[in-house]
């Protein structure tokens, strides 16, 4: 580029402006992307978050004492029909399970035998290991395999339980090194209840229902393309950069991309972080890509703030979003150095205020 005086000639600045300008857009609009051509049925709602521990007890109490009740801990269960990555290993685990909006949580400390759960704890420590889908039969489990098979993903980890209206079975979709750190499953639960039936809670405010399913990732194209490849549809990427930043009690100067999936019934958020310091970089380097944090609506979000604060959940970053038609807030808490995910606040101004 030729400089005059060190500046810019007016006519080569105004090119300039408006390539900058242009790459500040978004990478895609919603009309843009490909949709979604994977059974909705299924994919559009998450049944299971699956959360692997080292220290169950640990993790379990924690989080009830933040305002997760109704939680079962049937103890040690023996799960004898196991494959692990073509190999039989019988397993023993201690487990719990809760009910937040629906979506069943399940904590999971291996106890006995080789397991794609000590794989994880090994590779990324305590941390949301899954999210389960629901399939209608047996059959149509087979048939999802097959169909992710032929798209070169592979099941790394499948079984089956003794439920009392039959066998159920579970397959872990070997998606978490390429997919962004995190494993989907296929799931067949002749116990579950119908689609759609109402689950009485007695979760404490604001544990009521899931809003948003995040995960932090180091390369968001090598990703989306990954899952589009899969039937997944495109994921429309925004350039964030949030007002009033802060993190860890300073101003903040964080920046990312934001992927979206809008499909399901829950938002899917797919976070690359770029300018730092903040709670994704810590995440990244500390744990690697994967699932970081569930969100939760709030009616106000300092009172919110204040509560979890009280619990044991400080906040660790916070910042806000002012477009032309939403406007609101977040902050997250800081609960992942006791089960390695974080919660995260949202609250949406009403935009007549």
């Amino acid at each position: 580029m030729i400089r005059k005086n060190g500046r810019i000639p007016h006519a080569t600045g105004l090119l300039v402006a408006f390539v900058l300008a242009t790459l500040a857009l978004p990478r895609a609009t919603y009309a843009e992307v490909a949709k979604p051509t994977l059974h909705l049925s299924i994919y559009g709602h998450v049944v299971q978050v699956g959360w692997v521990v080292k220290d169950l007890d640990r993790v379990v109490d924690y989080w009830e004492k933040l305002g997760v009740k109704n939680i079962h801990r049937p103890g040690v269960m023996e799960f004898p029909d196991v494959t692990y990555r073509g190999k039989k290993t019988p397993l023993s685990m201690k487990m719990a399970f809760a009910d937040i909006g629906g979506v069943q949580i399940e904590w999971i400390q291996p106890v006995k035998g080789k397991s794609h759960y000590d794989e994880f704890l090994k590779k990324h420590g305590d941390g949301i290991h899954h999210l389960a889908f629901a399939v209608s039969s047996p059959e149509q489990m087979e048939e999802q395999i097959a169909s992710f098979k032929s798209k070169g993903v592979d099941v790394v980890q499948r079984g089956s339980w003794e439920g009392t209206k039959g066998k159920g079975l579970f397959a872990y979709l070997d998606t978490a090194e390429r997919g962004g750190g995190i494993t989907f499953e296929l799931a067949y639960n002749p116990d579950a209840p119908p689609a759609g039936t109402a689950t009485k809670s007695e979760n404490e405010y604001p544990f009521n229902k899931i809003t948003q399913y995040a995960i932090v990732l180091r390369d968001m194209k090598k990703v989306a393309a990954f899952y589009e490849s899969l039937g997944f549809g495109g994921m429309p990427v925004d350039h964030n950069v949030s007002v009033n930043r802060k993190y860890r009690g300073q101003p903040g100067t964080f920046e990312m991309n934001l992927g979206w999936w809008r499909w399901g019934d829950v938002t899917f958020e797919w976070i690359e972080p770029l300018i730092g310091p903040s709670v994704y970089h810590e995440f990244l380097k500390d744990r690697g890509e994967g699932f970081h944090h569930l969100a939760f609506n709030v009616k106000d979000m300092d009172p919110a703030v204040e509560l979890l604060t009280a619990k044991g959940a400080p906040e660790s970053q916070s910042g806000g979003w002012d477009t032309p038609t939403s406007k609101g807030r977040f902050a997250y808490m800081d609960t992942e150095r006791i089960g390695g995910a974080s919660i995260e606040l949202l609250w949406n101004q009403p935009m007549e205020q």
